[in-house]
């Protein structure tokens, strides 16, 4: 009964910790239209400098605060010099372009820092509240207040704010949106910002369990990435039910069949889910004038 409950307890906690990977690239796919594949080195580029915040003996609040500084300003870096430029060759082109962003990154941190992992401090291991027999750490807690946070802040942005309409406009029909006097791009590295800053606070999370090396957040941005295929393109609320879910099934699976299946389910879930459901079960089939 104790592995049933853990199991439930803990997969809420990484189910919401995959739902704010998600959420980091449905803020680009809102406005660009496409999926950037750098958030996970984006994140542990920012993760390299609060590591070294730390070690300068700073406290952990402006540790964290540091750490998604450094991703917004990283990810706008990113979205500005590189891949915003090449969306006049097409979506497809901005898209394979994060790739190499993060082949360069991840290049560049082996060279400086090398691949030995290193220890990150975290929120608080001190138990937060039980469940049962469970305990649930602050850090764990956090991780739960933040994404729900996250998650009300976007949907009200998006929904309410007129750079948060603009940004779908965007999306929607970019000529017709400059049209109307928005600077498409101006808007999309605001997106970058955002969505850098959203991969270093994910990777706050993601740090202190597995350690900190140049890749150990980009095996989380898999599951990100399934949430958000799952879920929905363009769907929050989506990310955050398939994340919740993602993260029942993969601590079930490990703790009651075997860890080594958790990948290869997660894929095949993929796979069913883009031939019932391509766009998602909650995101919307995109409408085509004719």
């Amino acid at each position: 009964m104790f592995l049933l409950e853990s199991s439930l307890i803990s997969g809420v906690i990484s189910g919401f910790i995959y739902a704010l990977a998600g959420i980091a690239l449905i803020v680009i796919y809102r406005v660009s239209g496409y999926v950037s594949f750098a958030q996970g080195d984006i994140a542990a580029l920012a993760l390299y400098a609060g590591y070294w915040l730390h070690s300068g003996g700073l406290p952990y609040l402006l540790v964290a605060l540091g750490v998604v500084v450094a991703g917004a300003v990283i990810g706008g870096v990113v979205g500005s010099l590189v891949v915003v430029p090449l969306e006049r060759f097409g979506i497809l082109v901005a898209a394979i372009s994060t790739i190499g962003v993060s082949v360069m990154i991840q290049g560049g941190e082996n060279l400086l820092f090398g691949a030995d992992a290193r220890s990150f401090p975290s929120a608080g291991q001190a138990t937060a509240f039980s469940i049962g027999p469970v305990g649930v750490s602050r850090a764990d807690a956090l991780s739960l207040v933040v994404c729900v946070a996250v998650v009300a802040a976007l949907s009200v942005a998006f929904r309410r704010t007129r750079a948060g309409v603009a940004m779908r406009a965007v999306h929607g029909n970019a000529d017709a949106a400059m049209v109307l006097g928005l600077d498409a791009k101006r808007l999309k590295r605001v997106s970058w910002m955002v969505a850098g800053g959203l991969a270093g606070l994910c990777g706050l999370f993601i740090a202190p369990i597995y350690a900190l090396t140049p890749t150990s957040v980009n095996s989380i941005l898999v599951f990100g990435f399934a949430a958000l295929v799952i879920g929905g393109f363009d769907s929050l609320y989506g990310a955050v039910i398939s994340g919740v879910l993602i993260g029942f099934i993969t601590n079930l699976t490990a703790a009651y069949i075997s860890p080594n299946l958790v990948t290869a389910l997660l894929f095949v879930a993929l796979v069913v889910i883009l031939i019932l459901r391509p766009h998602g079960l909650f995101g919307r089939a995109p409408v085509v004038r004719v």
